[in-house]
């Protein structure tokens, strides 16, 4: 009973959050007012849900700059919590047809989040270069390399996608460690377990000008390992 009164909670708070936010947008046509309803729906989720989120590397980043956020993907609370806690107005890309959920997907389909249809190669290109343009008028842009959550919390194999955004926009990449939320909300459950979540930011890596394939392919590696390396320790 308690899961079903949390669940009915996030729905109505969810969807109260959505009519209000299109309402101001389409009233008054700002779209930086969409990341703070963002992080304020994020964080009374996490409240609700019980689950007690920290961040540490805070101070990696610096205000002034914009970059490519790079994060293991192991629940669907991982959005929320980095929402909640990353202090940069962020921009996530999302699968098309969550367009179709009412009310919250068409806030979706309002927003400055980007709509991507997975299954057509010639419109992952068009994001990409729709992302780079975005990026050069100030935007940061999160990016899960694995593509698809992790079954059992560990980091999976990294796509090349967000090494290439990197390269062509020049960004710097941010690692994102995310540890705990694969057991807050698991892969194919239902079923939300409060507890405690840790966002570890680490030290942004600068891109080498003009790579090679090999330096894309080595900065994949580089990347990955650093989020693994601290993901991985806690499985």
């Amino acid at each position: 009973m308690r899961m079903w009164i949390i669940l009915a909670g996030v729905f109505i708070v969810t969807a109260a959050y959505s009519i209000a936010v299109m309402i101001h947008m389409v009233l008054w046509r700002n779209e930086e007012v969409f990341y703070e309803y963002g992080r304020s729906w994020s964080r009374l989720l996490l409240r609700m849900c019980g689950i007690r989120a920290s961040l540490v590397g805070r101070d990696q980043l610096d205000p002034a700059r914009r970059y490519i956020y790079v994060a293991n993907h192991a629940s669907l609370f991982d959005i929320p919590v980095i929402l909640a806690l990353v202090p940069d107005n962020v921009r996530i890309m999302y699968k098309r047809e969550l367009e179709r959920i009412p009310i919250f997907g068409w806030a979706l389909k309002i927003s400055p989040f980007i709509a991507i249809e997975r299954e057509r190669a010639r419109d992952a290109a068009d994001v990409l270069q729709k992302v780079v343009s975005t990026m050069a008028s100030g935007s940061s842009v999160l990016v899960f390399p694995e593509g698809t959550r992790s079954e059992d919390g560990t980091v999976g194999v990294f796509r090349r996608g967000a090494f290439s955004l990197a390269v062509r926009s020049g960004r710097q990449i941010v690692p994102i460690a995310l540890k705990g939320t694969g057991a807050i909300l698991p892969k194919k459950s239902r079923r939300i377990y409060g507890g405690d979540v840790h966002l570890q930011i680490f030290t942004p890596v600068t891109v080498p000008t003009a790579p090679s394939r090999a330096d894309e392919i080595r900065l994949l590696t580089d990347v990955r390992q650093i989020i693994a390396s601290a993901v991985d320790s806690q499985s």
